[in-house]
């Protein structure tokens, strides 16, 4: 099968989707400038034994965290829009039950402390297509693309400066590697755009 053109590596642009759990798919692209994933570690200590070989004690693995750095205007995200919403703040993936709840219909958007514990979707995305909006769309054939996929995770970090002279946003999400249930809360996928390999979207259903 014919695949797509090869790039050598991803680079510059990105796509990234947040998603409540039962909720609208939220897309980041124009104000996340960078990300980095950690953790997801199985690791191992070892016990020495009587004939001074060694016993390999497996440790449970460990949540992955997402950094995000981002440069915003607004508060949160107005999502009392038709179409596809687009991301322009990050204080309500921490404090509000629903983002869509705290907007009102004057552009006003006031978020305060709660003690909600939501559970989100991420999910980041390299393509060669240069129509591609959004991290969770099924790819498109004859386009290269890779991703990674996160739910049932929470943002635990929000915090703002201004050390290099303009406001900037770290943003942090964790999530366990597996559920309750042990089935896993992470997929890594890819396609090389052949006729018939494609990534299928995603869906994040409140159940």
């Amino acid at each position: 099968m014919t695949q797509a053109e090869e790039v050598d590596a991803w680079t510059e642009t990105f796509l990234i989707t947040i998603m409540p759990k039962g909720g609208d798919a939220i897309e980041f692209r124009s104000t996340v400038t960078t990300y980095d994933i950690t953790g997801g570690d199985k690791d191992f200590s070892q016990i020495a034994n009587g004939a001074g070989g060694r016993i390999k004690k497996f440790e449970f693995q460990t949540p992955y965290e997402v950094t995000l750095e981002a440069y915003s205007i607004e508060a949160g995200t107005n999502t009392n829009v038709t179409g596809e919403i687009e991301g322009t703040g990050y204080a309500d993936l921490l404090s509000t039950p629903d983002p869509s709840a705290v907007e009102d219909t004057n552009d006003v958007i006031s978020i305060v402390a709660d003690h909600s514990r939501i559970q989100y979707l991420l999910a980041i995305a390299h393509t060669t297509s240069g129509s591609a909006t959004s991290a969770i769309a099924a790819s498109s054939v004859g386009e290269r693309i890779e991703r990674d996929i996160f739910i049932n995770g929470h943002f635990v970090s929000y915090v703002s400066s201004m050390t290099d002279g303009i406001r900037k946003h770290t943003i942090k999400y964790k999530v366990t590697a597996f559920n309750k249930a042990g089935s896993s809360n992470i997929t890594q996928d890819s396609s090389d755009g052949s006729d018939t390999a494609i990534v299928p979207a995603i869906v994040y259903p409140a159940a």
